[in-house]
C-alpha cells in the first residue's frame, strides 16, 4: 500500500467516524427513519450531479432490484438502526459496535458464498464476540430498556453489513461500485421515506440543522464512498479493512472533543479485544506501507 492510499483511508476513517456525531445531533430532530432517508437522498443527489458531470452511466433498468436489496441492507436499515441508537447511547459506543462488521462478514461469507473459516478466523470470531460482551457489560447492567434495544440495534446493523457484503460478492460483481452506491442510496432512500411517519420530526429545523444535514449527506456519505471505492479498486478489500481499525478511534475522538462524552474503561478494553478479533479474521500477509 502506497503512503497516498494509506492517507486516503485515514481521511475516510476520520470522516466516517464523524458520521456518528452527525446522527447524534440530527436524529433527535428528524427522527431515525427520516434522518436515514434524507442522508441517503442528499448523498444520492450529490453523486448524481458528480456522475452527470463525468458522463458516467448507471444501468438502472438492469440492476434496480440489486440496487434496492443492497441499498436496504448496506445503507437504509443500518442507518435507521444507528440513528435510533443515537437517541439513547453515546456515539462512542455506537462506533465501537460498528467495528464488528468484519466479524459478521466472515460468518455470512462462510454461510452464503462458501468462504473458508480457518482456525485464525474462528478464534477471531470468538475473541470479537468477547469484546462485544465487554463493551456492552456496563451498559446492560446500569441502563434502561431503550439502551438495551439500542445496543442490539447497533449489533444488528453490523450484521446487515456482513450479510450485504456476501450478497454483493455473490450477485453484484458485474456492477461497478460507483453505480451500486448511487443506485442503492437513491432507490432505498426513497423506499423508506414513507415510513418516516413512524418517527415524525420532533425538533426544530433551523438553517444550521439543514446545513448539517447537507454536510452529512455530501461530506460524510457521498464523498468518502467515492474515495473508498477508488482505493478499494487499487489495493483490494483486505488492505482496505484498515478503515475498520481506524474508524472507531476517530469516532471516539470526535465524541470526546465535540460531544464531551466520557469513555468508560470497559469500552476501551472491549474495543481493543474487538480489534484483535478483527485482525485475526482479516489477516493474510503483513501490510506494508511504502512511499
Amino acid at each position: 500500500m502506497a503512503l497516498k492510499q494509506f492517507l486516503l483511508l485515514l481521511f475516510i476513517s476520520a470522516i466516517w467516524g464523524a458520521s456518528f456525531i452527525f446522527m447524534k445531533v440530527l436524529s433527535p430532530v428528524f427522527g431515525p427513519v427520516l434522518s436515514a432517508s434524507l442522508r441517503m437522498l442528499v448523498a444520492a443527489l450529490a453523486l448524481f450531479i458528480l456522475f452527470k458531470i463525468q458522463n458516467y452511466k448507471v444501468h438502472w433498468k438492469r440492476d434496480y432490484k440489486l440496487f434496492f436489496i443492497i441499498g436496504l441492507g448496506n445503507a437504509a436499515v443500518p442507518f435507521i438502526l444507528y440513528s435510533y441508537a443515537a437517541l439513547y447511547i453515546p456515539a462512542s459506543l455506537s462506533v465501537i459496535l460498528n467495528s464488528t462488521s468484519p466479524m459478521f462478514g466472515a460468518i455470512f461469507g462462510f454461510l452464503l458464498i462458501g468462504d473458508k473459516l480457518n482456525p485464525s478466523k474462528i478464534v477471531g470470531l470468538i475473541v470479537g464476540t468477547l469484546g462485544v460482551i465487554i463493551v456492552s457489560s456496563f451498559s446492560f447492567s446500569n441502563s434502561s430498556f431503550e439502551v438495551y434495544i439500542s445496543i442490539i440495534a447497533c449489533v444488528l446493523a453490523a450484521t446487515m453489513y456482513g450479510v450485504t457484503g456476501a450478497i454483493v460478492k455473490k450477485y453484484a460483481q458485474h456492477i461497478e461500485p460507483k453505480a451500486l452506491t448511487l443506485g442503492g442510496m437513491l432507490i432505498s432512500g426513497l423506499a423508506i421515506l414513507p415510513f418516516a411517519v413512524i418517527s415524525p420530526v420532533t425538533g426544530v429545523i433551523t438553517l444550521n440543522v439543514l446545513l448539517l444535514l447537507i454536510a452529512f449527506g455530501v461530506f460524510s456519505t457521498a464523498i468518502p464512498y467515492v474515495i473508498y471505492f477508488k482505493v478499494l479498486k487499487e489495493i483490494g478489500p483486505v488492505k482496505a479493512l484498515t478503515t475498520t481499525y481506524l474508524m472507531p478511534v476517530f469516532g471516539i475522538i470526535w465524541a470526546i472533543l465535540i460531544l464531551n462524552e466520557k469513555l468508560e474503561l470497559n469500552s476501551v478494553l472491549g474495543l481493543i479485544v474487538i480489534l484483535i478479533g478483527i485482525y485475526l479474521i482479516s489477516k493474510k500477509k503483513k501490510m506494508r506501507i511504502s512511499i
